[in-house]
């Protein structure tokens, strides 16, 4: 009787097994098309951001600015033909200057692509010619008259120059809208074949589903069910207080007199109390706020202070006859998330708008009063959106070098470098923002050692930590940078005279969007990124970036770089004060 019982409990057992091996390969199909899935995205995404940003859309504006700096130098030549006054030339010369610099950066783009490479050349002795021309034009007109009126008999021999570079430029503009569509249809190819594969795959799992859905016999399904039912109804309690004593949210059982029936472990865990000093006792002597957190149940987060810290809970409540079921989710880290992002959102809000603010009104001021401003306004003008755009780039660099140290895309350049001449940069380049309040020093001997570091890299931290030294000084004084070598380490050190930084926030400053003055209280700006990036970047090189300051007086930030050579140097553990 036992065996047959036996083998009773055997068979849905075993029909269970064979249906659950069914269901993994099914799992393991989904997972390989997913994977597959995942792979074409990134697939399509590497290539479009190589092909695209990375070479189709600078070759075209390359392309475009050839012909444009062109034109300015003729334009140049022809103001200097009819008015004779030097200063008309400065297009000229300019255009002439980023000609190369277009010419350099094309020939870059296009080494892999030898038709393009082929047309460029005729342009490249078209441009020498038309460079001869203008020369010779310039030179007859400071010979005076006789010379002018020369260079102006001479003008068709240059506009057929001219017009050979114009026909030349387009066609190797139409080369590149070739190679424009040329990549975008293998982009097309490529996302057909992902979907071809995908669509395969698909169809696979779904005939293994059918297959699995006709093959599992009904009398095999009321024997699991069976089964089932039987092992629900023997273990139920069990089973219960078992997945109440694992769930990851608080959970709460009142009577309906308020007084607690259970208390999981992740409630002893959220409060601070366990399940021995909670069970029987009324909710309102175990936690005094419990009845004001009932009342507030119903999704909203609410804040409540936990053994002196504060927490964001999210509360739900269940009624059922005899009591009541509450419980609490811990969303601290949710909350404390979703608030630096809303920070985050009006920073960069305030920083992108102040910029473009100055910008459009400076570019509006040009168009509308363009004939009543002297040269000094528009030169004012022009450097103001000049130093705007500046600051726009900077921004924007700061959310690109974010982002490539989120996903692990930050890579070094290492090589010996001279750090004295990187600071006398920083603090020469620093001289020409700052207020006539602040004065800036560069204090280091003469015979500081070259160290192995990634200079443009180390040159944005400092100029991180100066250009905060000057944020964060509104009232002036004196701001050093000072470098301190040792044979085994080599030390920058950026002090300032301004604000300070309490101690309890020498560790959250270095957080992403944190900034100490969030609401801008003092007009203190920022994008919250700096610190950030400038604490990535030295540990990537194997140093440390530490900072000492108090409350209103000043602030000290420490760079401390090894001189162990080779790439794989150890990230130093995290300090909020250098030992």
């Amino acid at each position: 009787m036992r065996w047959r019982i036996g083998r009773e409990l055997d068979r849905p057992v075993a029909a269970k097994r064979r249906v659950q091996l069914a269901l993994v390969v099914l799992i393991i199909l989904l997972g390989g098309l997913l994977a597959t899935g995942v792979y074409s995205a990134f697939a399509l995404y590497h290539s479009a951001e190589t092909r695209y940003i990375h070479v189709l859309f600078p070759l075209r504006a390359r392309s475009q600015d050839l012909t444009l700096q062109m034109v300015n130098e003729e334009t140049g030549v022809r103001g200097y033909m009819i008015s004779s006054d030097r200063k008309t030339l400065q297009p000229y010369f300019l255009g002439r200057t980023n000609v190369r610099v277009d010419l350099a950066r094309i020939s870059t783009l296009i080494a892999a692509r030898p038709d393009l490479k082929a047309l460029l050349g005729p342009i490249r002795a078209e441009i020498r010619a038309l460079d001869g021309y203008f020369d010779r034009q310039i030179t007859f007109v400071a010979d005076g008259t006789l010379g002018t009126e020369r260079a102006r008999k001479d003008i068709l021999g240059g506009q057929k120059l001219f017009n050979r570079f114009r026909v030349d430029a387009a066609a190797f503009e139409a080369s590149i809208t070739a190679f424009v569509d040329q990549t975008r249809s293998e982009e097309r190819r490529t996302f057909e074949r992902a979907i071809g594969l995908l669509g395969a795959g698909g169809l696979f799992a779904l005939g293994i589903a059918i297959f699995l859905v006709r093959r599992v016999p009904e009398r095999l399904r009321r024997l699991y069910a069976d089964e089932e039912r039987a092992r629900i109804r023997a273990e139920q309690g069990a089973n219960s207080a078992r997945a109440l004593a694992h769930v990851s949210d608080a959970v709460v059982m009142l009577d309906d007199a308020s007084c607690i029936l259970s208390w999981n472990t992740a409630a002893a865990e959220l409060f601070g109390i366990s399940a021995e000093a909670a069970l029987g006792r009324p909710a309102g002597s175990v936690f005094p706020e419990f009845g004001v957190l009932i009342e507030r149940s119903g999704g909203e987060l609410t804040p409540v202070r936990i053994g002196g810290e504060e927490r964001w809970l999210a509360i739900s409540l269940s009624r059922f006859e005899g009591g009541r079921v509450v419980t609490f989710r811990d969303a601290t880290a949710e909350h404390t998330l979703e608030r630096a992002r809303a920070d985050f959102v009006t920073t960069a809000s305030h920083e992108l708008r102040t910029p473009l603010t100055a910008v459009y009104g400076s570019v509006r001021t040009l168009i509308e009063r363009e004939h009543e401003l002297d040269d000094g306004t528009r030169r004012r003008l022009l450097r103001m959106i000049e130093q705007e755009s500046d600051h726009l780039a900077q921004i924007v660099d700061q959310l690109l070098v974010t982002a490539q140290i989120d996903r692990g895309g930050l890579r070094l350049d290492e090589r010996e470098c001279d750090v004295r001449e990187i600071c006398a940069s920083v603090v020469e380049a620093a001289e020409a923002r700052k207020p006539e309040t602040i004065e800036l020093a560069l204090v280091a001997a003469s015979d500081v050692g070259p160290i192995r570091c990634d200079p443009p890299r180390l040159r944005q931290v400092l100029v991180n930590l100066v250009e905060n030294a000057i944020k964060y000084s509104p009232e002036g004084g004196r701001i050093q940078i000072r470098i301190a070598d040792t044979p085994d380490r080599l030390r920058i050190e950026v002090h300032d005279e301004g604000l300070g930084i309490p101690p309890s926030e020498h560790g959250r400053i270095f957080e992403k969007f944190y900034r100490l003055d969030a609401d801008m209280t003092r007009g203190v700006g920022g994008s919250g990124l700096g610190l950030y990036i400038s604490r990535e970047i030295v540990e990537q090189m194997g140093g440390l970036l530490s900072v000492r300051s108090h409350r209103g007086t000043g602030s000290t930030f420490t760079v401390t770089l090894p001189r162990a050579a080779g790439p794989a140097r150890a990230r130093p553990e995290r300090l909020s004060q250098p030992a």
